[in-house]
């Protein structure tokens, strides 16, 4: 099957359901500038020890932490979302998908207009006190961190001491997903016709079992990715090319 053959076929898909949820993952953003984890010779965990982004890692030295996101901060600050972010939000106005679920912590689809999405691994734009559970600005959080102070620490909460360690609200290996977007998640691949998971190698668990839950409820299952995913023998159509390219080629022939 050709490109463009895979293209029109995903097209009738989507109009052919008009419940399909959207499941992305980091290679969705690596043409917004944010590099992925996994690809040979580019992904994040080639120059860095995954252990920083560990709770256990985090909390014996948040300092390996800070130094790692003030690395990254001018890459993430300044991501915009590309075209496949804004093509996953223009679907969900016309209303031809039913919302998407992201391992993605970069706030892309909310900033491209997106407005159901369920971010299974929280947010990087965000920060809270371990100790009191105040919400800071991830933003804000840095410019300390900048300033010298690494780790930064809750001064107060309420007019009282506090001393707590601020972490993202990004959620770390070894620590549980938040119970509220994963429900959802749960119940929307319950409830969908159409998968289509977009830039994610399936690697993570539990969010990797999302697919299996689609499928065993009767849904049809689409993967575009660049890397083999451990569900491409049970994807009705697999597309092995970027998301941008895809979602460009998309747009185009359904004529949105």
């Amino acid at each position: 099957m050709t490109l463009d053959e895979q293209i029109q076929k995903l097209a009738d898909m989507i109009l052919g359901n008009r419940s399909a949820v959207v499941f992305t993952g980091a290679g969705i953003s690596t043409d917004s500038g944010i590099p992925d984890y996994r690809t040979p010779g580019s992904g994040s965990w080639e120059k860095y020890d995954s252990s920083i982004v560990s709770i256990q890692g985090f909390l014996s030295d948040p300092t390996q932490y800070f130094n790692y996101a003030l690395e990254m901060y001018p890459i993430r600050s300044s991501a915009k979302p590309n075209k496949a972010h804004l093509l996953v939000a223009k679907l969900e106005k016309e209303d031809l998908i039913k919302g998407v679920i992201t391992q993605n912590v970069d706030g892309l689809h909310l900033e491209a207009g997106s407005s159901d999405v369920h971010e299974l691994h929280g947010s990087l734009r965000r920060a809270s006190c371990l100790q009191c559970g105040q919400i800071y600005s991830m933003d804000d959080i840095i410019q300390r961190v900048q300033k010298g102070e690494n780790p930064p620490i809750c001064e107060e909460f309420e007019g009282q001491p506090c001393q707590g360690l601020i972490k993202p609200t990004a959620v770390f290996f070894g620590e549980a997903l938040p119970k509220v977007p994963w429900d959802s998640s749960v119940d929307k691949c319950k409830d969908t016709t159409l998968m289509i998971v977009v830039g994610s190698s399936l690697q993570v668990s539990p969010a990797n079992s999302l697919p299996d839950v689609a499928l065993k409820t009767g849904s049809e299952l689409v993967i575009i990715d660049l890397m083999d995913t451990p569900f491409d023998s049970r994807a009705t159509l697999l597309i092995n090319e970027r998301a941008v390219l895809v979602a460009e080629l998309l747009e185009k022939k359904m004529g949105l």
